[in-house]
């Protein structure tokens, strides 16, 4: 009995005990006592705004002061971007100033008030906040209105009370008012008006707010108190919002359109002539300088039809294993073009003999680009235009357009525009790859491109997507998306036009035309249309002369088909055994394709670095019943720190 009285009263000590201390614990919890929004309304349609917002410190979150987030980047109803000015005024804490400073969020602006040297002590603490903003009211046709986020849906702590004041530069009388509480989009109305006069209306919530719930007010007056911006001062923001976008929409505009009137000043081909069947090349015309003329371009065809050209004219030999090919130098012989001469000093230089394998890429791609710059030398210019100055100018163009953008989305955006730029370069850089890939691609086999396109198309999809994710994590609206114009429309046409805005002269023009007579003469396959023009005699010497031609002009398989009879008694090897060394005879076609497609491979793998190549305005209205709890100006939230 005695034990029994024991174990009651100590469960009536511990009871009482927490019910005496259950309201300092209470107390202890941080949380918003009273957060007071007064707004004043000035004619210009300024803001002037008042926080007075006391806090229970207790050393937790609330160590040396508080976090105010203020969103100042809104999407209007037309997909553009609106951005609110937000200038903090003071700051005080308990009646004295207050450190603060502002840092930038991805959509708005963060004050962060304290010192990170001084502690607060636990209690009440009250902090009065002044800024002002601009572009919070929404002008109707009969109406204007300040639909307003009080205290913003994103604290962390629980709201005891928040109130709201709004004063008018007019005593006149309101219209409609709504009240919304609760977490961001909820209709609650935990709030009434609890004081309306001409001029003055107070909002009061009814019940505490917890943490993440907010109280959102909005209020119509008659139009002509509050001065409405011009259009001119719309159409300013409207620009100096969307800036980004509108840099990208009209340097990609701009950029193509200048490109199109490039090509149709300078990048357009002369008409071409009639194409007469010739059974001699151009006169003074080496091989490499047929290829270089008729594609405008050099590539390591045009370098395996000089290998070749020297090889008929008796300055090296060719010695193919089966297994790998190596060029020796050869006293004598024909002279051959400057810039073939030239490529051979540097290929063999002060030795004889060259294997075309990977460990002398040096040579021979230093040999390539003496060949290319003798060529160039020769014929770009006089045959055909590079172009060079307009093409610089769309590249300026391309440059200004991506770094204007990139300053605009960093400039309105903050973060996220810093986030949306760096993803342009995710997403430019596929276009560059494709553009130079289809570029080298000139001239080389079928299965090569297709191998190389789907392997380039596989980088190009795996990079940009990354790069599209990116974008889309920070674009804001749908006209954000204009800045895609960039990467995916007037990047691929600049990279595309390094190559269609080469264009011939008029002489230059009349020896492509010759080029492709003769190159009709060496592919054309109806005999019987030749036979009139009285061809040459075939006999196996005029088929190792023009064999280089065939090669430069890509037409070598149906070069040795027309000779498969003239060359079947000896060999086709025969032909060209005093520059062509093989330990098998081998058949005409046979031929062609080891001197053609398989020394323009041996040369394009041999002159290759290792590892250099993979193998291939306004708001909607709150007053009338639209709005949510989060909705309009204002808003965001805080913490502690």
């Amino acid at each position: 009995m005695r034990a029994d009285r024991l174990r009651a009263t100590c469960l009536g000590l511990a009871a009482g005990l927490l019910l005496a201390f259950a309201p300092l614990a209470a107390g202890a919890e941080e949380r918003i006592l009273r957060f007071v929004s007064d707004v004043t309304v000035e004619r210009n349609g300024d803001l002037e705004v008042v926080e007075t917002i006391r806090v229970q410190a207790e050393g937790n979150e609330i160590r040396r002061g508080i976090l105010r987030d203020f969103p100042t980047t809104y999407r209007d109803d037309r997909g553009g971007s609106v951005v609110v000015g937000f200038d903090v005024e003071s700051v005080t804490r308990d009646g004295q100033n207050e450190p603060f400073a502002i840092e930038t969020l991805s959509n708005g602006k963060r004050i962060r008030i304290g010192s990170a040297e001084t502690l607060l002590t636990p209690g009440p603490h009250d902090y009065v906040i002044r800024y002002r903003t601009n572009r919070q009211i929404g002008f109707f046709d009969d109406f204007d209105e300040l639909y307003w986020n009080v205290t913003g849906t994103g604290w962390t702590f629980p709201i005891d009370v928040a109130e709201a004041r709004i004063t008018l530069p007019e005593a006149v009388p309101f219209g409609n008012t709504a009240i919304y509480t609760g977490q961001q989009g909820e209709r609650g109305q935990d709030a009434r008006v609890v004081s309306k006069e001409p001029g003055r209306i107070v909002f009061r919530t009814t019940a505490p707010l917890p943490a993440h719930n907010g109280l959102t007010v909005a209020a119509a007056w008659p139009k002509g108190v509050v001065a409405a911006p011009s259009s001119g001062q719309r159409t300013y923001w409207w620009l100096r919002d969307n800036i980004g976008p509108v840099f990208a929409l009209f340097g990609a505009a701009g950029g193509l359109l200048y490109l199109f009137q490039a090509w149709r000043k300078a990048g357009r081909d002369p008409k071409p002539g009639p194409i007469i069947p010739l059974f001699t090349p151009p006169e003074g015309l080496s091989a490499a300088a047929t290829r270089y003329i008729s594609e405008m371009n050099f590539d390591d065809r045009a370098f395996t039809a000089a290998i070749l050209d020297l090889g008929v004219k008796g300055q090296l030999k060719i010695a193919d294993s089966g297994k790998a090919l190596a060029l020796t130098r050869t006293p004598g012989g024909k002279p051959a073009g400057p810039a073939e001469m030239a490529a051979a000093q540097v290929l063999f230089g002060s030795g004889g003999e060259i294997r075309l394998v990977q460990s002398n890429h040096m040579t021979l791609s230093s040999a390539e680009a003496t060949l290319a710059r003798g060529l160039a030398k020769a014929y770009s210019g006089t045959v055909f235009n590079m172009n060079s100055g307009w093409l610089t100018g769309g590249v300026l163009i391309t440059l200004a357009a991506y770094i204007l953008a990139g300053i605009g989305l960093v400039s309105t955006m903050g973060e996220n525009g810093l986030v949306a730029a760096f993803s342009l370069v995710f997403l430019s850089i596929p276009a560059i790859v494709v553009g130079l890939t289809l570029r080298s691609l000139r001239g080389s086999p079928w299965y090569k491109r297709i191998f190389a396109l789907l392997f380039t198309g596989i980088f190009a999809l795996a990079f940009g997507g990354a790069g599209l994710g990116v974008f889309l994590s920070a674009a804001r609206g749908p006209l954000d998306f204009a800045v895609l114009l960039l990467p995916f429309a007037l990047l691929p046409v600049l990279a595309s036009a390094f190559s269609w805005m080469r264009s011939p002269t008029p002489e230059g023009q009349k020896l492509r035309d010759a080029v492709a007579g003769f190159r009709q003469y060496l592919g054309i396959a109806e005999e019987h249309r030749l036979e009139i023009l009285h061809p040459p005699e075939k006999t196996p010497e005029l088929f190792e002369r023009y064999l280089p031609y065939a090669v430069a002009l890509d037409v070598e398989n149906a070069w040795a088909k027309k000779f498969a009879g003239v060359l079947a008694a000896a060999g086709a090897t025969a032909a060209v055994s005093s520059w062509y060394l093989a330990n098998n005879n081998r058949s005409a076609t046979d031929l062609v394709d080891r001197l053609g497609s398989g020394l323009s491979q041996t040369v394009a793998s041999a002159s290759t670095a290792p590892g250099s190549s993979s193998g291939s305005g306004g708001f909607s209205s709150g007053s009338s019943g639209g709005g949510s709890s989060g909705g309009g100006g204002g808003g965001g939230g805080g913490s502690g720190w």
